[in-house]
Formats: structure tokens, sequence, C-alpha cells
């Protein structure tokens, strides 16, 4: 299974009391145009997933991601998450223009 399809999964069956926000996500909230509102209304759009990428963890048992999810024609939102057991954890997260964004990935 790609770890695509393994996120996409996992935030499927993702219940609600699961999601944990890190500091550092309320530190960076203050300076971007996001709220924790709308990462939970969004982490739940399975359809509206972009891409997902692997990340080095340092902590032993835990996953780590950085994901694209599709606000609208044209802006994504980037979230770096953790995965553990049966919990999401928010690191951190912005939005971005996706124009930009694919001039870079060409």
């Amino acid at each position: 299974m790609s770890s695509f399809e393994k996120v996409k999964k996992f935030l499927k069956e993702l219940k609600e009391e699961n999601i944990h926000f890190k500091k550092h996500f309320y530190d960076k909230v203050k300076e971007r145009p996001i709220s924790e509102e709308m990462i939970r209304e969004y982490i739940k759009k399975t359809d509206r997933l972009l891409k997902v990428g692997e990340q080095p963890s340092k902590r032993e048992g835990e996953e780590k991601y950085k994901l694209w999810i599709k606000l609208s024609n044209k802006y994504s939102l980037v979230v770096i998450v953790a995965i553990s057991k049966k919990d999401l954890y928010i690191i951190t997260s912005w939005n971005t223009d996706r124009k930009w964004q694919k001039s870079i990935q060409k």
C-alpha cells in the first residue's frame, strides 16, 4: 500500500477526538490565514487529498507526512502531520498558491 493510500485510509477512519494540535501549530496560526477549525474540516475530506510525502520522524512508532489538500482551484493547504497508533498530530500548516507550486515542481 502506498503512503498516499495508507494516509487516506487512516484519515477516513480517524475519530475527531484523536486529532491533536502541537504547540508549534498554535504559534504559527497567528501568522497565517489558517485555523484549527479549517484543519479539522479539510483533514477529513479525503477526496481533496492531492499528495502525500513521507517525512523523517525522530520518534519511535511515529510516522510523519506532508499532506497537500485542495482548498480551491487556486489554493492548496499543506499540513505536516505525525501519526502514532490511532492519533493524528498536526504539527504545522500553511496554504499555498497552486499555480506557483506547479511551477516549482517542473
